[in-house]
């Protein structure tokens, strides 16, 4: 932890000096192994230990150490469930940390009490006076020998001998294989999964609990003194059959890539996410916890101290495991994709059974041969290499895939609608923006510059499509801008975008330019950290839309993430971020806005749109109190014009103009005037993840239950709640508004009241809602009639 807080205070310093790339990449690894390292390192310790001191008896050492090994990584499933699903949530990272160490210190001083006993103080060597009498009749050598605890010791058949290079070996691969199919197993979860944080635990908890009951079973197969070699063989075998058919198995319980239902209870959703898990890699898992533990029997004939053969044997696994993992994530998945690269392990384990000496009997032969024929069909019959590798979401319209990329940080595809549309996926099921919903993100850009018309640089805290930066390089109505950086995490989306949406089949840009101007630069980077690091200045940061229950989001909701930001904004800056209240509840948005007023001198709320059941929120963090910037532009015949001949019925109908003046018709109100509102709920920070592991708690409802997101009059009633508690007629952030544009915010709570109206068929509440739009809406002097 205190490694933590200096690699935070540095930061800033390292990431100016090589800034993005790989040369980042690698010193927040260096960073990362002096953190973890020491703890790690005496961890990994334990085990050998626990050997050398609980076995003595070279003919139990195999069945031993699997059981000892079985038992730990039970442990580590009970660890990562209750830390997963329970700690965090209601502890914190720091105090989840504490509890570790008061449960580690508590077992250091049960062993020094246990040290002092005489009969465990020690530890024994065994040597020749643990071999059995039938290992000396194979060798040919007749003895019996005793030592102090024992005089003869009991009698192990030793039907074949596996040399040590061999069972190095694997170990490497058993280590190699398992950690690779781990990253590929939770990229095939990721597609069906809502990639919260319970997702990806429940991923980690079915393939530890698998490991454990393998290794528990490999205890089991040690005891019946199976032969080593044949018994390596048949788990090799079964591990291929194993891993060759979960791609299938996997297709079949989501029906093809399609998302697990999230409109049951959390509970219930739990239970999904683990039955799909166990069902789908449960028994290859299983097998292929069984190899590493029972290579501990193979070990067995030069155990001579059980704790350095534990140690040596596990540090080769670790070892094979932390290649698996790389390989995998950076190699694999980039240049193979998900199916090729399971395809790939599986025939691995084909191969090396094929490699092992089963002697020349017609039983050796015939597995033998059998083993080849499913190597072959693992890469015909068998391929999963045609399988799709992005799904859908069950009762959603059909779209076609244009195009997947696959690399180590997710599966990125463009999609098409009927339509002919464009839009851009992340692992299967989020989307990133749409040809469609062009407006929707191009209103992300608007409505802050309309507020703000002089601003001259902007940096953009996601990309999705490009259409919400790019909007910002308009030169018809944002001349002043001069600088638009955008920060975007995936490399593959910059690329869908650049491909997809800076020119159609028409030529049609939907960038507006972003990848030609040469005011606009694009980062592949984590915006967060660029914000830590960097020292640059910008009049306005614009966030996008991130889904709060998504596993690493939350913390671009925190406040040490909001004070990074704030220090990277000029004098009289905002800080613009956009909250979906469909993905959220009043629980949340509660919290998020508590945390922001921790931050800002000044927060105030705007919408985006006036949809009810689809509302998107801006919560604006002012550098100082500054009112908003004034406005002479005049738009009363605009005004007038838009709602002309129009009744509440025409309202979808409207063309209502956007500018600089009309803007404020999307302001909700003052929220620092009324932080009271939001004293009695917790601030998100990176200790305490309230945001991440909250939501998807809060938004899981049954389909007969109410959802709980805050919108349509849940929303509303706090806009009118902000606007009472300050009017817009003495809200001093609207000091330098004219009358006219101060009763734009009451138009715009009114008009979005008469739309619940309408969805509602609400026709009393419809028609005073719309009156009192219009009351607003046009000028004092003007006035209309019914």
């Amino acid at each position: 932890l205190f490694i933590l807080n200096v690699f935070h205070g540095i930061y800033p310093m390292i990431y100016q000096a090589v800034g993005p790339g790989m040369n980042l990449l690698i010193l927040k690894c260096l960073f990362t192994w002096v953190m973890v390292f020491p703890a790690s390192f005496f961890m990994g310790g334990t085990i050998p230990v626990l050997g050398q001191f609980l076995i003595r008896t070279r003919s139990l050492f195999g069945a031993t150490a699997a059981r000892i090994y079985g038992i730990n990584t039970i442990g580590a499933a009970v660890g990562a469930f209750l830390t997963g699903f329970y700690l965090i949530v209601l502890l914190g990272f720091n105090q989840t940390c504490f509890v570790g160490i008061l449960i580690s210190s508590a077992i250091a001083g049960v062993s020094l009490v246990l040290s002092r006993k005489p009969e465990l103080a020690s530890a024994e060597t065994l040597g020749e006076s643990a071999v059995s009498e039938a290992e000396e009749k194979v060798r040919g050598l007749k003895k019996f020998v005793s030592n102090k605890q024992q005089a003869v010791a009991p009698v192990v058949a030793i039907a074949q001998a596996v040399s040590r290079p061999v069972i190095y070996a694997f170990a490497f691969i058993s280590g190699f294989n398992v950690l690779a199919l781990e990253v590929l197993w939770t990229r095939m979860f990721a597609q069906v999964h809502e990639n919260s944080v319970y997702s990806f635990s429940a991923v980690l908890i079915v393939v530890l609990v698998c490991l454990a009951l393998g290794a528990l079973s490999a205890s089991w197969l040690a005891k019946r003194n199976a032969p080593p070699l044949k018994t390596l063989f048949g788990l090799m075998f079964l591990s291929g059959i194993g891993v060759s058919i979960s791609p299938f198995v996997f297709m079949s319980l989501t029906n093809r890539l399609e998302m697990i239902a999230t409109d049951v209870s959390f509970s219930s959703y739990v239970l999904g996410l683990f039955s799909t898990g166990f069902g789908t890699i449960g028994l290859p898992c299983f097998v292929l916890g069984t190899v590493f533990p029972f290579l501990m029997k193979s070990e067995e004939r030069y155990a001579d101290q059980p704790g350095k053969s534990i140690g040596v044997l596990s540090a080769i696994n670790t070892v094979g495991a932390i290649l698996g993992s790389l390989v995998c994530g950076f190699v694999l998945l980039q240049y193979l994709g998900m199916w090729r690269s399971v395809q790939v392990i599986a025939a691995s384990y084909f191969v090396v059974a094929l490699l092992m000496p089963l002697g020349k009997g017609p039983l050796s032969v015939a597995t033998k041969g059998m083993t080849a024929f499913l190597l072959l069909i693992s890469f015909t019959i068998l391929s999963p290499a045609t399988l799709p590798v992005t799904g859908s979401v069950a009762g959603a319209p059909p779209e076609k895939v244009v195009e997947v990329w696959e690399s180590s940080d997710s599966t990125v595809a463009v999609v098409q609608n009927s339509r002919g549309g464009y839009a851009i996926k992340v692992n299967s099921n989020y989307s990133l923006g749409s040809t469609d919903a062009e407006m929707a993100q191009i209103h992300q850009s608007r409505i802050p510059l309309f507020v703000y018309p002089k601003t001259k640089s902007v940096f953009y805290l996601g990309m999705g499509t490009g259409v919400t930066a790019g909007e910002a390089l308009n030169r018809d109505y944002f001349k002043e801008v001069e600088e638009v950086i955008v920060c975007e995490l995936s490399a593959k989306v910059v690329l869908a975008s650049e491909k997809y949406f800076s020119s159609d089949e028409s030529g049609y840009d939907y960038t507006n330019g972003l990848f030609k101007d040469p005011r606009a630069k694009i980062l592949v980077e984590d915006g967060r950290n660029h914000l830590m690091g960097t020292n640059a200045r910008f009049d306005m940061i614009n966030a996008d839309l991130f889904l709060p229950y998504q596993s690493g989001t939350g913390s671009l909701y925190s406040r040490e993430h909001f004070q990074s930001v704030k220090k990277r904004l000029n004098p009289g800056g905002v800080f613009v971020q956009w909250l979906p209240l469909y993905q959220v509840s009043e629980y949340e948005f509660g919290v998020i806005t508590h945390t922001m007023l921790t931050v800002f001198d000044q927060v105030t709320l705007w919408r985006h749109n006036f949809l009810p059941g689809a509302e998107t929120v801006a919560l604006v963090g002012h550098q100082d109190e500054s009112p908003l910037p004034s406005s002479d532009l005049d738009v009363k015949q605009d005004k007038l014009q838009a709602i002309a001949g129009a009744g509440y019925q025409d309202m979808q109908n409207l063309m209502l103009p956007m500018n600089e003046q009309t803007i404020l018709l999307f302001y909700c109100g003052n929220v620092t005037a009324s932080k009271s509102l939001f004293d009695s709920y917790p601030i998100n920070t990176d200790d305490r993840p309230i945001i991440e592991y909250k939501t998807p708690i809060s938004l899981h409802r049954g389909k007969d239950e109410d959802r709980p997101h805050f919108i349509l009059d849940k929303f509303a009633t706090l806009v009118d709640q902000l606007l009472e508690n300050t009017p817009p007629m003495t809200d001093p952030m609207l000091a330098g508004r004219s009358e006219a544009s101060r009763k734009l915010p009451l138009a715009g709570a009114a008009f979005h009241q008469a739309w619940i109206a309408r969805v509602t068929d609400d026709q009393d509440r419809w028609m005073r809602n719309w009156g009192g739009f219009l009351e607003n809406w046009v000028e004092p002097e003007e006035g209309i009639s019914e």
